[in-house]
């Protein structure tokens, strides 16, 4: 193995980097942190050494992590107690295992499994049409959300707890099953105050309520604006990538910087969505990416920039759209940043994201011949 300080040179004709939006993981400075006196981790960094078995574990956060997290210890757990800043709406994830039967007949029928799939992608499709530009399907989603509230939740306070404010969409939608029935065990208290600090023993609430902890668990999200933080990458004009990202991260279909010849971006800035998959995102990154290797080689070029002022076109058309999305209507998100913009999604459906980057638009590239 390489030793985490030990560098090596490496040449190639491309760089492709593919290191995600959500990567870097985020704790808040909370007054007192460096004086609890038990373990406290973040959930992309779980301490495997640390048995929760009968413990009282504070988990910080009602976010993605935190849903999928918050089940899966309750059952050992002596208490968990749930410190909530904001509720998130949920959405059933739906996951169930495909019979011998079905699974026979996708054998036999391969249509019918492209049916599924696609039955999967167009319900995907309609609520990134729906967070986008057809505002006027949301109330649809958001009777969804409510029915998974009622049905798990009878106790009035505490659905008033778990139930958002702000528009569905505007924050990051979860896919559960569990969530909410998690939330009415017995060993299970969610505080809606949120955290004012931590002390050696626990944790203190906003309205100074102390609670006892054992160990903290961090579901609090990620750094989710650095992209391929914390790597240093430089242009041909001697600009770092960092420098040029220092307003908010901008590329040409999430995936091209002009000043960066032969780089590409897999998971770059705003090809992130309400709803979607990651993976077909990729997917789709990759087949540009080849798209772009195909017509280097068709040139003879050793060189391919995307053009400034294809790059500038698709930014103002970028941002036109996302001012009306649901992103920007009004909560406090890991999407927007503190000056207003949005780095990190794609402000239409992903058949135009699948459309848009299947092959090169004519003249959106330079392409330089090898010497």
């Amino acid at each position: 193995m390489v030793a985490a300080d030990e560098r090596r040179a490496a040449r190639g004709r491309v760089l492709v980097t593919a290191c995600g939006q959500l990567s870097a993981p985020k704790v808040p400075p909370l007054a007192g942190l460096e004086d609890f006196e038990g373990p406290a981790f973040h959930t992309a960094e779980w301490r495997h050494d640390v048995d929760l078995a009968g413990k009282r574990v504070a988990l910080i956060g009602t976010g993605c992590s935190a849903i999928q997290v918050g089940p899966a210890i309750q059952p050992e757990v002596a208490q968990l107690d749930v410190y909530q800043r904001s509720p998130g709406w949920t959405l059933a994830k739906a996951d169930f295992a495909y019979t011998r039967s079905l699974r026979a007949a996708f054998r036999r029928l391969p249509l019918l499994h492209r049916l599924d799939r696609a039955s999967v992608y167009a319900f995907q499709d309609l609520a990134a049409a729906a967070f986008t530009r057809h505002r006027w399907l949301l109330p649809l989603f958001r009777m969804l959300g409510m029915r998974q509230i009622k049905a798990a939740i009878s106790d009035p306070e505490l659905r008033r707890k778990v139930t958002p404010s702000y528009e569905f969409g505007c924050k990051r939608v979860m896919l559960t099953d569990d969530w909410y029935p998690t939330l009415t065990r017995d060993n299970v208290e969610l505080i809606a105050e949120g955290v004012d600090g931590v002390t050696p023993s626990g944790i203190r609430d906003s309205t100074g309520v102390e609670r006892p902890a054992d160990a903290i668990v961090f579901a609090t999200g990620f750094a989710s604006h650095d992209f391929v933080a914390p790597m240093a990458i430089t242009g041909s004009d001697g600009l770092a990538l960092e420098s040029a990202w220092a307003e908010v991260a901008r590329a040409y279909l999430g995936l091209s910087v002009p000043g960066f010849p032969n780089m590409f971006l897999l998971y770059g800035p705003n090809t992130n969505g309400g709803s979607g998959s990651v993976v077909n995102t990729i997917e789709c990154g990759v087949g540009h990416l080849l798209a772009a290797l195909r017509e280097m080689e068709r040139a003879g070029a050793s060189r391919i920039e995307i053009s400034r002022a294809a790059a500038e076109d698709f930014d103002r058309e970028l941002r036109t759209a996302l001012a009306g999305t649901v992103w920007q209507s009004g909560c406090h998100n890991w999407y927007v940043d503190e000056n207003g913009n949005d780095p990190n999604n794609w402000p239409w459906t992903w058949t135009a994201f699948r459309r848009r980057t299947r092959e090169l638009a004519p003249g959106a590239y330079e392409l330089a011949r090898a010497p």
